[in-house]
């Protein structure tokens, strides 16, 4: 079996989990019960734009939002954080709420790079902060704890560009560190169901 239909079979299973727990979390809402709760996001410990480490002790106690995107991305992920800044906006006041954008592209995304990022969308310092570090850990992180898709393809041809493949998923966790949402980060509707999500998990 290639590389790609490994990827592509990882991407599929993934996609399936985020969607499953989407469409739980719908049946949830029409209940009017609480938020699911999912799993507990593992401890971590990356980089962040400022160069120090970052990580999930930092985000203890916090409503935090994740996505995974890389910086010379310049398809969904232009999307993706137009929509983070509509996010930061509604709790640009609110210090409960950070918001974590996690690269998959470390060898490229240095601290550097992302400083430079992040200005293109008015990333507020303590309240969204970008993240780099250990391409393993990241990709283990974001299969395994977000259970979302990450991957970096090769090439096939000489000189090829490497691509990235990553969910468009927005990942809402609690102050306990547990999911409780999967949302469609191109998707203003579902991102305004995210940002009334932030506000009831505020509330528990």
């Amino acid at each position: 079996m290639s590389q790609w239909h490994r990827f592509a079979g990882l991407v599929a299973a993934l996609t399936v989990i985020a969607a499953l727990a989407g469409a739980f979390a719908h049946f949830w809402q029409q209940r009017g019960s609480a938020l699911p709760v999912y799993w507990t996001v593992p401890a971590f410990q990356l980089i962040a734009h400022d160069g120090k480490p970052f990580g999930s002790r930092d985000l203890k106690g916090k409503v935090w939002v994740a996505e995974f995107f890389f910086a010379s991305c310049a398809g969904i992920c232009l999307d993706m954080n137009r929509n983070m800044a509509r996010v930061q906006k509604a709790f640009a006041d609110n210090p409960d709420v950070v918001l974590v954008s996690i690269t998959v592209d470390p060898k490229t995304d240095t601290p550097e790079i992302l400083r430079e990022y992040r200005k293109n969308f008015g990333a507020i310092e303590g309240k969204w902060v970008f993240l780099t570090g250990d391409k393993k850990a990241i990709y283990r992180l974001a299969r395994h704890g977000f259970k979302v898709a990450a991957a970096e393809v090769k090439p096939q041809e000489e000189g090829g560009a490497t691509d990235f493949i990553h969910s468009d998923r927005f990942v809402l966790v609690d102050r306990q560190g547990r999911i409780r949402g999967y949302y469609n980060g191109t998707d203003k509707q579902q991102v305004q169901k995210l940002i009334a999500d932030i506000h009831q998990l505020l509330r528990e």
